[in-house]
């Protein structure tokens, strides 16, 4: 079965246990089998998640799947799964419109581990540091808005 037939049939289960189940639960996350399946599909491999993201991905599986971009960014640590994000939300920005993807792709962003984050910006942590691209610099005049910790 490909990661497109698999993510259809888990998006069914998301959305039969969100009818059953009250989001507020604090264990909600940590005991859904979908959710589960869900973060075990996309970090499976990360050829297939990107592939699917530029592919097949449509504008309400990036949805679903938007609430759990950050655990699976901690466990690939991969600028290419964040890129592939990117490039999906640029795809369905205006099916996006009321959602939180945007944010969801920095935060996920903010899961990568100091190591792979310096492959792209090897200054990073160092004083004046300020990444040149639309995703960082989208706040109000350009101004850096990154959710990574520890920067000036």
């Amino acid at each position: 079965m490909s990661i497109k037939e698999e993510y259809a049939e888990i998006v069914k289960l998301l959305a039969e246990e969100e009818k059953k189940c009250l989001p507020e639960l604090p264990d909600y996350w940590e005991t859904s089998p979908a959710i589960n399946a869900e973060i075990a599909l996309f970090t499976r491999n990360l050829q297939e998640t990107v592939q699917f993201l530029d592919n097949d991905c449509t504008a309400e599986q990036l949805i679903w799947l938007s609430e759990v971009f950050e655990e699976i960014s901690a466990k690939l640590q991969s600028w290419e799964f964040i890129d592939a994000l990117s490039r999906c939300f640029v795809k369905f920005q205006k099916e996006c419109e009321g959602y939180n993807v945007k944010n969801c792709i920095s935060y996920a962003e903010g899961q990568l581990n100091d190591e792979v984050y310096r492959q792209r910006y090897p200054d990073f942590g160092k004083k004046d540091f300020s990444p040149a691209d639309p995703v960082h610099n989208a706040g109000a005049a350009g101004k850096f808005t990154s959710v990574r910790p520890g920067l000036p």
